[in-house]
């Protein structure tokens, strides 16, 4: 019966098939547009920068910790080596540098969307929760009281 109710409105079912794909899509997409969705998207990619710039961070105590053996032992080892592994640190920490930048651009990300997004009296709560404890000590110095 089933079979044949379907061969009978198969342009219904393919259509009721196809309805169901856009809706969902729309429906995605509006989660993505909303206040909410560009929030939870920004503070991924705030997670995702915080996890490389520690990962940078490691990298450069590795890079420091070996030019420190090569240096440790400079009667036996190659002048180049130990060159390399000084090249290594400093390119470590430029990596370092552009990783600890980008955490705060997308951090500045974040309290855009807070401050544009949602009322005042939730600004505070929702830095808090996103950005973690507040670092005032971290801003940069500024003019104002």
């Amino acid at each position: 019966m089933t079979l044949e109710i379907m061969s009978k409105n198969w342009a219904l079912v393919i259509a009721s098939v196809l309805g169901t794909a856009i809706l969902l899509f729309v429906l995605f997409r509006a989660h993505q547009d909303s206040a909410r969705g560009r929030l939870q998207a920004t503070v991924k990619q705030l997670r995702l920068r915080e996890r490389e710039a520690q990962a940078a961070h490691k990298a450069v105590d590795r890079a420091s910790a070996s030019l420190d053996r090569l240096r440790a032992k400079a009667d036996s080892v190659k002048p180049r080596r130990a060159q390399e592994a000084s090249e290594a640190l400093e390119d470590a920490r430029s990596l370092q540098k552009i990783a600890d930048d980008q955490v705060l651009i997308a951090r500045n990300q974040v309290r855009k969307i807070i401050l544009a997004e949602y009322p005042p009296k939730r600004h505070q709560a929702m830095r808090t929760a996103f950005l973690g404890q507040d670092e005032a000590d971290q801003k940069p110095f500024t003019m104002e009281g």
